[in-house]
């Protein structure tokens, strides 16, 4: 896919991220709080997942998949901090799953959101 159709699908993602988000917040009843903290890590993780793929289209590299992806970002390390390696490397199955299927809260999930946030601040600002 092109870089641009990437960055759109991050930004949209992470809209949907961060309302959700902002009503997690605001949410007095535990079950709804749970069923919106899956929303919001589902699309944070997405929003990631099209950044780091907006930034190997733009460099002509795709990962195809999520099990192909971590070994692309390490093949191509130069073009993320390593912030942004280590957390997606903690995020990649282990800790999503646990969050985005099992409804976990704690680290897990602002592990997703602060991945999805770096990458907005380093990438989501670009020109569409």
């Amino acid at each position: 896919m092109e870089e641009k159709v990437h960055r759109w699908a991050a930004k949209l993602y992470f809209e949907i991220a961060e309302k959700a988000h902002q009503d997690y917040e605001k949410e007095p009843d535990p079950d709804k709080r749970v069923a919106l903290r899956v929303v919001a890590a589902q699309n944070y993780f997405y929003a990631a997942v099209n950044w780091i793929e907006s930034t190997f289209a733009k460099n002509k590299e795709h990962s195809f998949n999520h099990e192909n992806r971590m070994s692309k970002i390490l093949e191509n390390r130069h073009l993320f901090t390593e912030e942004i390696i280590s957390l997606y490397s903690l995020i990649e199955r282990n800790q999503r799953n646990k969050v985005t299927y099992r409804g976990e809260n704690g680290e897990k999930y602002e592990n997703i959101r602060k991945l999805a946030i770096l990458l907005h601040e380093k990438y989501g600002k670009q020109i569409l």
